[in-house]
């Protein structure tokens, strides 16, 4: 065999490599890709869980406050209407006035004033 016979051999060789190398890099290529792929449905879905478990926890927080909100409400209301119901109890009024005219008329109440 002559020597362009054999050069001509090894760059057929060398071609045959290089195509088998570019065939095996697409493949890793397209294989990488599908990982990729994967992985960002797997993050999506995990944001999409993440979203929907966070706007529950939201909702069960506002639903919470609100329950905190109305019975602190409520419970004003009622201190509210016991000092009313206190305050218009006749009896009350005029013990209170009594002790507060004896207050004003003692030694002590007119020192204060000048």
């Amino acid at each position: 065999m002559s020597e362009d016979t054999l050069a001509a051999e090894a760059m057929e060789r060398v071609l045959a490599f290089e195509l088998e190398a570019r065939a095996a890099v697409a493949q890793c290529e397209a294989a990488g890709a599908k990982v990729l792929e994967t992985a960002r449905q797997q993050a999506r879905g995990i944001i999409e869980h993440a979203q929907a478990r966070t706007v529950a926890l939201h909702g069960r927080a506002a639903k919470q406050l609100e329950q905190c909100a109305a019975q602190l409400l409520d419970a004003r209301l009622k201190a509210s209407a016991e000092a009313v119901k206190q305050l218009s109890d006749p009896r009350r009024m005029r013990r209170v006035l009594e002790r507060v005219a004896a207050r004003l008329t003692t030694d002590a109440g007119r020192a204060d004033v000048p």
